[in-house]
């Protein structure tokens, strides 16, 4: 995930409303195809990297493969990332499926669910050992694997150093921190703070990190912890400290554009920004910095969601079929091949070996870095569940931000919508 709103982005929330329309059909055709071409075994492949550095890095690893499989050809089928589970889903509903499936990670479960997906755990060379944790649990569905993650993503504060410097304001370590210092950033057309409060996914993701951290969960948002996270963006949007504009502004390129034009001094945003600051000429630790996630209460630990997406293998396909869409998955775990994707996708390594290497390289992913050490995987505890109650949070942080209900009021609903979801009280 994300960000794909340009993209999430690209967390690229429209893929989990596309639960709603799964009968929508979309104008790719069928994903299967001929088990071979020419004498090659063809290995039919979707994903929704239309382009940038993750159209790069998968361009460069299907010419690395084929060169190292010259009896195989990969058949790549790249969809608009809002249409991409539809077809998934429809593929499933088919027994339809492609060999090599990419996912954003909270559809793992959901598409695990249909039964067309194979396990990993029997493969061979399938390990779980060296990776984040949280990132291997974004493949986990009723005890068993159904992924590896490409690579990894998180949440932290993005601040304009001149302007912070110029207000005598430290960058904001906790949330009265962050208020204090939104409220005296904002002057003129300047807003203090900036975030993604839009009726989607990104929503949901960029108030997971004050919600978690706080001690509060997504079975029971409305608990004193769930408002007081929500209470806190209601207060910056009411004051004006963040812009009403958050309503409709997505991670990227939205926040990113206000961070560059100096219309926000500060963003929650994630590495997938790196791009378009560096296009605008910014420079990490000269004209903007990084920190970590605020907390409520010193002493608290920072938990924000990991976002990324992951390989997947569709339940089709002869033998030689299965065994080379595994060869193909398993041979993006190598560390240098990883090393050089993640890069090109402005993501960090889900394995901390590799991420040691990234660093080395310049510090401004170190605070993503250490935050991923104690990340969550959105479905650890709701599975294929985690979509609807997204959807009931993010269309109470719409009714909390605009003033149609309290903080409170919002979650309660919210609450409601997810206790039906899950049965939990």
């Amino acid at each position: 995930m994300f960000p794909r709103k340009s993209r999430m982005g690209r967390a690229g929330a429209l893929a989990l409303a596309a639960l709603a329309t799964a009968s929508v059909v979309t104008a790719c055709g069928s994903s299967g195809s001929s088990s071979t071409s020419n004498g090659k075994t063809v290995l039919n492949e979707i994903d929704y990297f239309t382009s940038g550095g993750s159209d790069t890095a998968m361009k460069w690893y299907i010419k690395k493969f084929e060169a190292e499989h010259p009896d195989v050809t990969v058949k790549r089928d790249v969809v608009p990332f809002a249409n991409l589970i539809t077809k998934v889903l429809q593929d499933a509903s088919a027994q339809n499926m492609p060999n090599i499936i990419m996912l954003d990670n909270p559809n793992v479960p959901q598409v695990a669910a249909t039964g067309q997906l194979r396990k990993f755990n029997d493969l061979p060379g399938f390990t779980t050992t060296g990776y984040y944790a949280g990132d291997m649990k974004e493949c986990l569905y009723k005890g068993n694997y159904y992924c590896y993650p490409i690579g990894t993503n998180s949440l932290a504060i993005f601040y304009n150093k001149h302007m912070l410097s110029a207000a005598g304001v430290q960058p904001p370590k906790t949330w009265a921190e962050l208020t204090a210092a939104a409220k005296k950033l904002t002057t003129g057309g300047v807003h203090g703070f900036a975030f993604d409060g839009t009726a989607d996914e990104q929503s949901t993701w960029q108030l997971e990190p004050f919600l978690w951290t706080n001690g509060a969960s997504l079975e029971h948002v409305a608990s004193p912890q769930g408002v007081q996270a929500l209470q806190l963006w209601t207060d910056m949007v009411k004051s004006g400290s963040a812009s009403k504009q958050v309503l409709q502004l997505g991670q990227s390129p939205d926040l990113a554009q206000e961070f560059i034009k100096k219309r926000a001094a500060m963003i929650e945003n994630g590495p997938w920004i790196f791009p378009l600051l560096d296009a605008a000429g910014l420079k990490y630790n000269v004209d903007y910095g990084i920190v970590p996630m605020p907390v409520r209460q010193t002493g608290q630990t920072v938990s924000v969601p990991l976002g990324g997406e992951t390989w997947t293998l569709g339940d089709s396909g002869n033998s030689k079929q299965k065994d080379m869409a595994w060869q193909f998955v398993k041979g993006m775990q190598e560390s240098s091949t990883m090393l050089h994707i993640t890069s090109l996708m402005y993501y960090l390594p889900t394995k901390p070996a590799v991420t040691a290497q990234l660093l080395k390289e310049g510090p401004k992913y170190t605070v993503f870095a250490n935050e991923t050490m104690n990340a969550r995987a959105r479905t650890q505890d709701l599975g294929e569940k985690y979509a609807k109650v997204s959807q009931a949070i993010w269309t109470a942080i719409q009714s909390a931000l605009t003033g149609s209900q309290s903080p409170q009021s919002a979650l309660k609903q919210a609450q409601s919508q997810i206790s039906s979801i899950t049965g939990t009280k």
